[in-house]
C-alpha cells in the first residue's frame, strides 16, 4: 500500500476534529513571553489565554519549529515507509517552511515533498484539509500535489481586524501600513496576496465591513461551489453576524468555522473576522 501522511504547522487553526479524522501531523510553533516564558501554540497556551495577557500590553514574539523538530516527526512517521507531504504557513511571512526544508536536507533517505502556501490560517487549513481528504480517497502522491498546487492560487482571503497595532508590531502587514493612522471608525479589509497582508479597503463601521466581506464572496464566487471557512479571534458576537449574513449566499457543501490559534491571533490581535474561500 502505497502510505501518504500529511503534515502541517500549528498555523492552520484546523480544529481539532478534522486533524484527528484525518490524521495530520501538526508542528506547533512559539509564543515568548520575555525571554523565559515559552508556549506550544495549540497545546501550552489557548487564544483566550493570549488574549488576557495582550490586554495587560504584554505582546509576545514568536518563533517557527526548529528544523529537529521536523525531523523528528518525519522519522516517525516514515517508520512504515510512509511519504510525506508537509504544508505550511507563507515563507514570506515564517522561518516554519524553511525549517522544514532544512529539515528534509538533513533526512535525505526520507519521501518528503515541502509545500509553501503562501497563505495562513484557515487559509493554509483548507489546503491542508484537501490533500488529507485525497489521501484518504487513495490518491496517489502525484494526484495529491496536483491538488495542492491548483488549489494554493485559488484561496481567497479577506479579513477585518479592530486595530492594525499587532499586525505593525509583529512585521506582518506588508503594504498595509498605508491604512496606519486612519480615522476613527474606519475598519480596514486586508486579504493576502504574493503570500502577504495587503490592504484590500477601507470601510466605515465593523457592520458595513462585514456586509463587505459578504458582498466580496458573492461577486467573486457567483453560484460556483467552494471550499470554505470563517474565522474569528475571539470575537463571537461579530462572527456571528457574519454567519448570518454570508449564508443566504454560501455555496459551500462544508463550512468550517475555526478560532484562530495563538500565533496567528499575536499577529492580528483580538477582534480580528474572516473568510476564506477557494472556488472549487
Amino acid at each position: 500500500m502505497n502510505r501518504i501522511r500529511i503534515v502541517t504547522d500549528s498555523t492552520a487553526d484546523l480544529p481539532k476534529e478534522f486533524i484527528t479524522k484525518y490524521k495530520i501531523t501538526v508542528i506547533p510553533l512559539k509564543i515568548i513571553f520575555g525571554e523565559k516564558e515559552i508556549f506550544r501554540d495549540g497545546i501550552d497556551i489557548t487564544t483566550e489565554q493570549l488574549y488576557k495577557q495582550m490586554e495587560k500590553n504584554k505582546i509576545p514574539g514568536t518563533s517557527q519549529p526548529a528544523p529537529t523538530e521536523f525531523v523528528s516527526a518525519y522519522q516517525e512517521l516514515a517508520k512504515d515507509g510512509s511519504s510525506i507531504i508537509s504544508i505550511h504557513i507563507s515563507s514570506a511571512m515564517s522561518g516554519t517552511y524553511q525549517s522544514a526544508i532544512l529539515a528534509k536536507e538533513m533526512v535525505p533517505d526520507l519521501d518528503i515533498e515541502v509545500i509553501d502556501s503562501r497563505q495562513v490560517s484557515m487559509a493554509l487549513g483548507l489546503i491542508v484539509l484537501k490533500a488529507a481528504k485525497a489521501v484518504s480517497e487513495g490518491k496517489t502522491k502525484p494526484e495529491i500535489l496536483k491538488i495542492i498546487n491548483h488549489i494554493i492560487p485559488e484561496i481567497q482571503v479577506y479579513f477585518i481586524v479592530d486595530t492594525l497595532k499587532y499586525l505593525k508590531h509583529g512585521g506582518r502587514i506588508g503594504r498595509a501600513e498605508a491604512f496606519l493612522g486612519t480615522i476613527l471608525n474606519v475598519k480596514p479589509i486586508l486579504h493576502i496576496k504574493d503570500g502577504l497582508v495587503q490592504p484590500y479597503e477601507k470601510v466605515r463601521s465593523k457592520i458595513r465591513a462585514i456586509e463587505r466581506l459578504v458582498q466580496i464572496y458573492s461577486d467573486y464566487t457567483g453560484s460556483k461551489k467552494t471550499a470554505c471557512s470563517m474565522v474569528h479571534g475571539m470575537n463571537p458576537a461579530a462572527f456571528n453576524e457574519l454567519v448570518k449574513k454570508i449564508t443566504p449566499v454560501l455555496n459551500c457543501d462544508e463550512p468550517i468555522f475555526s478560532t484562530l490559534g495563538s500565533v496567528v491571533g499575536t499577529h492580528v490581535g483580538p477582534g480580528i473576522i474572516g473568510i476564506i474561500f477557494a472556488v472549487e
